[in-house]
């Protein structure tokens, strides 16, 4: 059985035969097409540290984002039937905390949760995997050509339910009118994820500004302006978007440059909050007891943020539905690539190497 292979922390991938189709439980899924992320990207080439194969194996089959046929069932599994399109949950928990035994391995306690194509568990790019009903989330084929989406927009739809939740520790962060459209987000990166977040971010009715240390591309403002989100060219700092706003609420950092946030965050408004997605273990920045206090006078809260479960893949699933219908155009430019598992050389260079202008590449087994 085909399968892409890893051997971490080595660097390097290998489009090989598997002798055992991985996973358990009574579903055999068919594996139709993979996403591929910047964590992907990072098992690769060697530089995410984390990444391990499952006990007692010496490969890791990569990839978690997924959707697969569901071409057999054994037993009887409700709301499942054969034919079925189904994505699977990439990280499951610990089996211990009380968050994971409930189904919510995003605020695992333990720490030993296992990530599919990441961290103990194989992943999804492999010809066939068994799993348990409980982790596939059944898609919609009406957006079969989008539906990839829903794993990375997951992990935001979940993003955007922690922040608003965290401020409801204000007594009111609602407008007059009830809604969220008099507050200012700024999302700081323009790839797959500053994507991601400034439609989700736009569905729920905010003000969104797109920040990068440069001008649009041509693509960037069909996207970006063809939601109605603005472009801000960050390369000379802040400031003069501080003074044009007023200062803004809600901070949505995908870049991980710490330096980035340092700079930005003075122009967060009082009981604002910064959200924190992307991270980079190389990146260093001073914070100052100046920096401390405005965090305090400000009373701003920040937020880290990781990880969907299924609800927020159903969610997403929605939200992407939505999105096709709301903003067609757009909804169609967010497949940038396709390359079929065949082309051997196409798959290892895309897993290798991002490409400019690239939102989401799928690897197609069909």
């Amino acid at each position: 059985m085909k399968a892409i292979v890893v051997k971490p922390p080595r660097p390097g991938a290998e489009i090989t035969e598997v002798q055992r189709t991985p996973g358990k439980g009574p579903v055999l899924v068919r594996i139709v097409e993979n996403g591929i992320c910047g964590t992907d990207r990072e098992i690769v080439n060697g530089t995410f540290s984390g990444a391990r194969a499952p006990p007692g194996e010496d490969y890791l089959i990569l990839g978690h984002e997924a959707i697969g046929v569901v071409e057999k069932i054994e037993g009887k599994v409700e709301d499942l039937e054969v034919g079925d399109l189904v994505m699977p949950v990439n990280r499951r928990g610990c089996g211990h905390c009380l968050n994971c035994l409930v189904g919510r391995p995003d605020f695992c306690e333990t720490g030993n949760f296992v990530e599919a194509g990441m961290i103990g568990m194989h992943g999804f790019m492999v010809e066939h995997f068994y799993d348990d009903p409980k982790y596939l989330v059944k898609v919609p084929k009406a957006i079969a050509d989008i539906a990839i989406l829903a794993q990375p927009l997951s992990d935001l739809e979940k993003s955007v339910e922690e922040i608003l939740a965290v401020q409801r520790r204000v007594p009111v962060w609602t407008c007059d009118d009830g809604t969220y459209n008099c507050r200012t987000a700024v999302v700081i990166g323009s790839g797959a994820i500053g994507t991601l977040i400034t439609l989700l971010l736009k569905t729920y009715g905010f003000r969104v500004i797109v920040a990068n240390r440069r001008d649009p591309t041509p693509r960037e403002k069909e996207i970006f302006f063809g939601v109605g989100a603005k472009w801000y060219n960050s390369a000379n700092g802040y400031e003069e978007l501080a003074k044009e706003t007023g200062g803004v609420d809600l901070i949505f950092d995908t870049t991980g440059r710490v330096d980035v946030v340092k700079s930005v965050f003075p122009a967060l408004r009082t009981n604002g909050v910064l959200g924190l997605f992307g991270f980079s273990e190389a990146e260093r920045a001073e914070f100052t007891s100046a920096d401390l206090k405005q965090l305090i006078y400000k009373n701003a809260a920040v937020v880290g943020l990781i990880n969907g479960q299924k609800p927020h893949f159903q969610q997403a699933l929605v939200h992407l539905a939505a999105w096709k219908a709301m903003w067609p155009d757009v909804a169609s430019k967010l497949i940038t690539k396709v390359v079929k598992i065949d082309d051997r050389d196409a798959v290892l260079d895309v897993l290798k190497h991002r490409s400019p202008g690239e939102i989401k590449i799928k690897i197609s087994w069909q």
